[in-house]
């Protein structure tokens, strides 16, 4: 026997069916709304370690380019490093210092974060996945490494954590000013003209008198090395831009220029001994 209109029956029947509808296109509603919005899916395990090496790897890129550079200290270091993560999601998030005895240990370290982010995997499912944090130790010859990769260590992301900028760069540096050849060159010409035998201070302070000051708090003048030997003088200034070499020898001012990788540590070095070296000594070893 059928409800007739206007029954409890019927009027039951009406709000069930108004229901149905309703969480139909409710449901409807969603799935439209996920599939125009792209709604990423949580990440299984599988695609979050795939997301993770993922992680490891921008960090690893983005410092292969001054992994190798020197560093005297972690926060010179995180002045190299922070240009070059500048246009990378790759964030510096900690700065640290370690008391290290030796050039080949660990001086500090540089935390960095990825954050969160969707990645599409291979099914064309897209997820969400991170943040993820590693950890990289630095010493006077670079970054750390694991083989020839950068050896980044992942540690749990703090829930503060905050990027953090480096301090700014309070070095004062020496530097060799314009006028040093020729303030060497006068000094060197006028001791010739003497005849004297000035002390190698004396002839440093006469060089130091004559070269124009530096503009900037951060440099300071580059001192003289001066050597003299069996009547010959030499003379060397050295900076991070290179190093000049001039000696006096039988009364003659004369500019020295000995090849490149003779200036390096290790060899003959930027001194003034290497000015007045004899010529054989000052040939190219290879």
């Amino acid at each position: 026997m059928s409800a007739r209109a206007g029954s409890p029956g019927v009027a039951s029947l009406n709000r069930m069916r108004v229901t149905t509808a309703t969480v139909l296109l409710v449901a409807a509603a969603v799935a439209v709304g996920a599939a125009l919005t792209g709604c990423a899916q949580a990440v299984d395990a599988a695609s979050e370690s795939s997301a993770r090496d993922s992680a490891r790897q921008r960090v690893e890129e983005v410092l292969r380019d001054v992994a190798h550079d020197r560093y005297d200290d972690i926060d010179f270091a995180a002045r190299a490093v922070d240009a070059a993560i500048e246009t990378t999601p790759v964030r510096l998030i900690g700065i640290d210092h370690v008391d290290a005895d030796a050039l080949g240990e660990r001086f500090g370290t540089l935390s960095f974060l990825l954050p969160e982010d969707e990645f599409v995997d291979n099914a064309g499912v897209a997820h969400r996945a991170g943040p993820f944090c590693f950890r990289v130790g630095f010493t006077y010859y670079g970054a750390e490494t694991d083989g020839d990769v950068v050896a980044a260590d992942e540690f749990d992301c703090p829930a503060d954590a905050a990027e953090v900028t480096p301090p700014p760069d309070a070095t004062v540096y020496p530097v060799v000013p314009e006028n040093a050849r020729d303030a060497v060159h006068q000094v060197l010409a006028q001791v010739a003209a003497e005849g004297g035998s000035p002390s190698t201070d004396d002839i440093a302070a006469r060089i130091v008198a004559l070269l124009t000051p530096p503009s900037s708090e951060l440099q300071t003048l580059a001192q003289p090395d001066v050597v003299e030997r069996d009547g010959r003088i030499g003379v060397a200034l050295q900076d991070a831009a290179g190093c000049l070499l001039v000696k006096l020898a039988d009364d003659t001012v004369s500019d020295v220029y000995p090849p490149a990788v003779l200036l390096q540590p290790g060899e003959l070095g930027c001194s003034a001994a290497t000015a007045i070296a004899d010529d054989d000594q000052l040939r190219s070893p290879h």
